[in-house]
């Protein structure tokens, strides 16, 4: 697995060297092509003055111009010493790597230089700058035609030549002392970008040293010293994965403890009764002992089946919303109530109109109004009459209200009523206080309220449900933890 670091230091390190190298190719061929256009300026204006003192050096004796040759040439040898680099009182030692030739029309050299062969360099028509091979060495010649006087008629051509090693030299030390430089600039460069990094990213090593200690039991959100515009996205969305990694490991421990209370009772309770049947010798015992079985079976059931709703509300974070038609939904889960309603004489109906298309989660719906009306046969009492009744209002909320005849709610029970796991009436009932918390935590994630009304000149019970008709982004999940 590579390190993203070590990757982006490899890559800038290499593309950085392509650009130095590129660099110096680029300034090695623009050199090279200047000193080139230098060097053949000077050829090219060397053999005009020269061409221009040829006349008047064809007067000289040829004994006479060798003589003045020599002692130049012997001058430049004893002044130059073991460096070619300085110049002299006679002249620069480079000269030795330049020579010219003066040609008849015929091709005869009728003046040279010291260095220069007694054969010709060039065919007298060949004019311009050519390359030439002298000596096992390569030289860069210019060719010129002297101009016609009226004291010469004769053609003549002159040939200026010079070693092209000159312009090798020059040019291998441009490259050398730009080279040099910059091949010592490739590492320098590679520790800036080094430092440079490893400086940039410390907020991504701060961030991973920091992950790194999180565990189940230490899931608090993460903070960063030099928070970068690409690191806060992924540090907001890794908060809110621990924030709801957090709250669901506080319901399962929540849940898991809750479940071990509350089922214990019930079930101490089955073993006690059970322990009594089998000791029981009197039918008539036997026969309470195995109805007592039987209702606590019942509750127990009840009680799991509540246990598992308020885990499925309580981890619900997203839930897709659907057209539900709300008095269908009343409709059937009132049919499904009605065999526990008659059991004690109770009258349920039903007031609204025919069909009511809202959005909302049909499951969850039918669990809040399931769990509300059943709350109400079970406490309400015998002969108690348990009406439900269904209104719009102009602003497109549904009020949704379960009254029923039974015993006023005594003020101290109102208050607590919607919290967690707080039973009243334990005696007439067998739930685990969890009906009443579930409706409130579905009614706030269709973004809507419960409360149990205060009606003066209603002795009844009146739980009001209010939901929005139509799902907006204000109304989604607002669940409290």
């Amino acid at each position: 697995m590579l390190s993203l670091k070590k990757r982006l230091i490899t890559m800038t390190v290499t593309a950085a060297t392509v650009l130095i190298a590129i660099s110096w190719s680029l300034i090695f061929a623009e050199s090279k092509h200047e000193i080139d256009e230098i060097f053949d300026a000077r050829l090219g204006q060397s053999a005009k003055l020269l061409a221009l003192s040829a006349p008047q050096l064809l007067k000289m004796p040829p004994n006479q111009l060798e003589q003045f040759y020599e002692q130049w040439y012997q001058g430049i040898t004893n002044h130059a010493g073991r460096d070619d680099d300085d110049p002299t009182p006679y002249g620069h030692p480079y000269e030795q790597k330049l020579m010219f030739q003066l040609l008849s029309a015929d091709g005869k050299v009728m003046l040279r230089s010291p260095a220069a062969p007694p054969t010709p360099l060039s065919a007298p028509d060949k004019i311009g700058y050519h390359p030439l091979s002298f000596d096992d060495q390569r030289w860069r010649s210019f060719q010129i035609r002297l101009p016609l006087t009226e004291q010469n008629q004769e053609a003549a051509f002159l040939i200026v030549a010079e070693k092209e090693a000159i312009r090798d030299e020059l040019i291998d030390e441009i490259a050398f002392s730009t080279g040099v430089p910059q091949l010592l600039l490739i590492p320098c460069l590679a520790l800036a970008i080094i430092l440079l990094v490893n400086y940039i990213m410390q907020p991504v090593g701060e961030l991973q040293q920091a992950l790194s200690r999180r565990t189940i039991n230490k899931l608090h959100a993460i903070q960063v010293s030099q928070p970068t515009i690409e690191l806060k996205p992924l540090i907001d969305q890794l908060n809110y994965l621990l924030s709801e990694l957090d709250k669901a490991w506080i319901r399962e421990k929540r849940f898991t403890h809750t479940a071990a209370h509350e089922l214990k009772t019930p079930l101490a309770v089955l073993r006690l009764n059970a322990e009594n049947a089998l000791a029981s010798d009197n039918p008539q015992d036997l026969q309470n002992d195995l109805t007592h079985i039987l209702k606590g079976i019942e509750r127990t059931d009840r009680l799991i089946q509540q246990l598992l709703m308020l885990a499925r509300v309580e981890g619900v974070n997203t839930f897709s919303f659907s057209e539900t038609d709300l008095m269908a939904c009343l409709r059937d889960v009132i049919g499904s109530l009605v065999p526990l309603a008659l059991k004690q004489d109770q009258n349920l109906s039903l007031d609204g109109p025919d069909s009511l298309i809202m959005d909302a989660n049909g499951i969850l719906m039918a669990c809040l109004f399931s769990n509300l009306i059943d709350n109400a046969i079970r406490y309400a009492g015998s002969n108690a009459d348990i009406n439900i009744s269904v209104s719009l209002s102009s602003d497109d909320w549904v009020a949704i209200r379960v009254c029923d005849t039974g015993q006023p709610i005594p003020d101290a029970i109102r208050e607590r009523i919607f919290e967690k796991f707080f039973r009243a009436n334990t005696e007439r009932g067998d739930g685990a206080g969890l009906g009443m918390s579930i409706i409130r935590d579905i009614a706030a994630l269709h973004g809507g309220d419960i409360v149990l009304e205060r009606l003066q000149a209603d002795p009844r019970n009146c739980f009001l449900v209010t939901l929005p008709v139509h799902h907006t982004s204000t109304s989604s999940y607002a669940h409290k933890q």
